[in-house]
């Protein structure tokens, strides 16, 4: 007697009976997201492993970027600004000069009794408007503007208005306490990006990996895992401020969604292109 199937009976193996037209645009879509994916990881290490202060990534740079962190004595005093010139913003650095003397200045915590110290025209202030304002002064009207206004135009720079995106003033002898490089606008802006792309691919590569001919026990296993462990890093990113278990959700989450999404993905693809056995009879 033919075994009647059950709902999940049908749908397993369905990929491979697509046409090829069918499976060569589901392959081509995996290969983009998981590179894309590749790439945002790589993103991630770009913007963040220096956020502590030191080169490399670690749990302290997690700390820096969502929960504060404590410096040591002695050690460089990280923030959002020295970050961001060591990364993604050193491009628009004009001289290795320049950045030498600002990333120097910014270690030291960015004082203000320091800011017009330097030989010359080499200070802070003078780099900063040299380098930074034709973007950074309200005036531009520029996106970054309105997220990191340094100054009202282009034609000087206050302290007070970097003062965000320093370190605060270490007390002598004593640690730092260096506020979470992701404020909260920062933070809504980085959320509502995430939250509304990353669960939308992760939906799609699960669907897809639930039709993958695998044991049913696999399946029920991995296909929840990548989008639980995004609900754990997204309230993460906001929980981080109140304790410090919360970084291990972060890196914890971010590690079992890597893992098994590129586990869906090498299965999927595998599928769809794995030659169909003839059903069987009991």
């Amino acid at each position: 007697m033919t075994r009647s199937p059950n709902t999940e009976d049908r749908w397993t193996g369905v990929l491979a009976k697509l046409p090829r037209g069918a499976r060569l645009m589901l392959t081509a879509f995996l290969a983009i997201i998981g590179t894309g994916y590749l790439i945002a990881v790589l993103n991630i290490y770009h913007s963040h492993s220096k956020a502590d202060g030191v080169d490399g990534m670690s749990l302290d740079d997690i700390r820096a970027v969502y929960s504060g962190l404590t410096v040591a004595r002695g050690r460089p005093s990280p923030s959002r600004m020295l970050t961001m010139i060591q990364t993604t913003m050193r491009e628009y650095i004009s001289s290795e000069e320049d950045f030498e003397v600002l990333q120097a200045w910014l270690k030291e915590g960015g004082g203000k009794d320091t800011f017009d110290e330097g030989k010359g025209k080499k200070t802070p202030r003078r780099i900063i408007m040299r380098n930074c304002l034709r973007c950074h002064s309200a005036s531009t009207d520029t996106d970054i503007s309105k997220h990191a206004p340094f100054a009202p135009d282009e034609w000087d720079v206050k302290h007070a208005g970097l003062s965000e995106f320093l370190s605060p003033v270490a007390e002598p002898g004593k640690p730092t306490r260096v506020p979470p490089q992701y404020q909260i606008p920062r933070l809504i802006l980085v959320s509502h990006m995430h939250m509304l792309s990353i669960p939308m691919f992760t939906l799609v590569v699960g669907l897809l990996f639930m039709t993958a001919r695998v044991s049913p026990g696999v399946r029920g296993f991995l296909t929840p895992l990548p989008m639980l462990a995004l609900v754990f890093d997204f309230g993460g990113w906001w929980l981080a401020r109140t304790a410090d278990v919360f970084i291990f959700a972060i890196a914890g989450a971010g590690g079992v969604f890597g893992v098994v999404f590129g586990i869906q993905l090498l299965v999927v693809t595998i599928d769809m292109w794995r030659p169909m056995r003839e059903a069987g009879s009991d």
